[in-house]
């Protein structure tokens, strides 16, 4: 059974050989395949390497365009460095002040190098997989870009001091991240993923009145175009479970500091949840026989589609065999 088989009939509550492991590898792929983490986030062809590297020797069930947030960020404007083997830090904003919402444009994906980038890994990862594991495409999502371009700190306080504003500048950004969906998908991409990690600060009812239908309008449109959608919150996302459920995602990436039974429950028939061991205590810290023993805990107290992996990104440091255990 091939890797897009056994996510295909997991998300269709059939039985499988075993859960698929959907593990996010960003760091530690580069350092598995001794790649400097600049090179990983800019050549597409390491990139596709250090993953398809991974998938082969960890039995990592999908391939991913993951490795930063400011693919779109740097076409909206923002000035990145990329230090050679480290992770990458904005020097200036695409947003300064309220009158450059006026720069802000939907760029045509084939003229950004860092999008055009992502969609030559997709194409490499198609000519070479062949459709046997599923290829995740990636979009920053609403909150999560507007922080981004404009600086975590200052989206924090305009969400409250100038909603419209923000949810102005936010309309920009969902348009770019569709698309850029659109056009990973038309590359190959058989999920496209949404990081969204702002959104767990924000609490229920700006996320509700602010994110959710942006959000809900970059899923829609993943669908529309033929796509799974996977949502990716970092933090604590139960006050919002039950939005996330109307989202209609295909996985939600669950968190560590969420409980996954209660998770699974209120996602149960809508999407499949994924998680959520802790991954610097568990993966990066623990024993393979830990997390052997975390993981049938997990199984034991979730639902028939429910996926297990760390609740985020792999540590780079993991030592080999931690990572290994989810498979044996």
């Amino acid at each position: 059974m091939t890797s897009l088989e056994r996510l295909k009939r997991r998300l269709a509550g059939r039985q499988v050989d075993r859960l698929p492991n959907l593990n996010i590898l960003m760091s530690f792929a580069a350092a598995y395949a001794g790649v400097p983490y600049s090179e990983f986030m800019l050549n597409p062809e390491k990139k596709a390497l250090a993953n398809i590297k991974c998938h082969r020797d960890f039995g990592i069930d999908a391939v991913t365009v993951m490795s930063d947030p400011y693919v779109e960020a740097e076409a909206f404007g923002c000035k990145v460095e990329y230090p050679y083997d480290d992770h990458p830090h904005c020097t200036e904003l695409a947003v300064r002040g309220y009158g450059d919402i006026d720069k802000l444009k939907v760029r045509d994906v084939s003229e950004c190098r860092r999008m055009s980038a992502t969609v030559k890994v997709i194409e490499l990862y198609k000519s070479t997989l062949c459709d046997e594991v599923p290829i995740i495409g990636w979009v920053e999502g609403p909150v999560a870009e507007f922080s981004d371009i404009y600086g975590i700190n200052n989206a924090m306080m305009d969400l409250i001091a100038e909603p419209e504003w923000s949810e102005r500048v936010m309309d920009i950004c969902t348009e770019q991240a569709i698309l850029f969906a659109r056009e990973q998908i038309k590359a190959g991409a058989h999920i496209i993923g949404i990081g969204d990690a702002a959104a767990s600060l924000i609490g229920q009812r700006l996320y509700a009145d602010m994110v959710f239908p942006r959000e809900k309008r970059i899923v829609d449109a993943i669908h529309e175009a033929g796509a799974l959608c996977k949502l990716h919150i970092c933090g604590n996302i139960t006050p919002i479970l039950d939005n996330i459920a109307r989202l209609g995602v295909d996985i939600a990436d669950i968190d560590s500091m969420v409980d996954f039974a209660e998770a699974d429950r209120r996602l149960s028939g809508i999407s499949s949840a994924n998680g959520n061991l802790d991954p610097v205590r568990s993966i990066l810290n623990g024993s393979p026989r830990d997390i052997r023993n975390q993981i049938d805990a997990l199984i034991e107290s979730a639902g028939n589609t429910s996926m297990i992996c760390g609740g985020c990104e792999i540590p780079k440091n993991t030592p080999h065999e931690n990572l290994l255990a989810f498979i044996k």
